[in-house]
Order: structure tokens, then sequence, then C-alpha cells
């Protein structure tokens, strides 16, 4: 009786610390950018990804934009012309009744607030 109590004390003590111990996952949205050419600018915190530029996240995804700008100190990333532009989860919407030249869509990865 004994030996099958420390049996069951160890098979729940690794059950349970498997669970403690085991790394959460992370609620940041990961952003995943192709592009065929990229600039970083490291003084301003910004990233320009020019030609065929594809972006999947778990907010927005989208192909074949002109041009993708990221803004590091103001948490914004401005895209240019995409194509098959996809909404998947976002915390605001905003749109702006103007239609302009540059047609630029702006989304926040702070508040979760995309404005078009």
């Amino acid at each position: 009786m004994n030996k099958k109590l420390k049996v069951l004390g160890v098979f729940l003590l690794l059950l349970c610390s498997q669970s403690f111990f085991s790394q959460q996952q992370s609620d940041d949205d990961v952003l995943k950018f192709k592009s065929e050419n990229t600039s970083r600018n490291l003084q301003k915190k910004t990233t320009v990804f020019t030609g065929n530029v594809s972006l999947s996240s778990k907010a927005i995804s989208f192909e074949n934009a002109e041009k993708v700008s990221v803004d590091e100190t103001t948490n914004e990333v401005k895209i240019y012309k995409p194509k098959n532009f996809k909404i998947i989860h976002v915390d605001g919407l905003i749109k702006k009744g103007k239609k302009s030249d540059e047609d630029v869509i702006v989304y926040n990865t702070k508040t979760k607030i995309l404005s078009m």
C-alpha cells in the first residue's frame, strides 16, 4: 500500500510540475513579413519593406503591397496599396470618409486599431 502511494505521489508530482513550470505562450501579435527589399534606420527605429510585401499575423494579412513602413516608436504599420487584405481580428476599426491618393492603411500594434 505504501509503495502504491509513493508511485501515485510521484505521478501526480510529474503531472502537476509540467503545468506549473511550462512556458506560457505570449499574447504578442507576431508580424511575419516577406518582401524583396528591406531597409532599416536604427536611429529613427523604422523599417521599410518594398517590392511585393506580404504580411501574416493574428490580426491582419495581405499580399503584394507596394510598400510597408514599420515605426517602432509609434507602434504603427503603414501599408501602401495592398492586395487581398484580410482583417482577422482587431480591437477597433476607423474608416476615414475621404479617398486619398496614397491609399494607406495604418495598423497600430499596441492598441490593435486599424484605420483605413
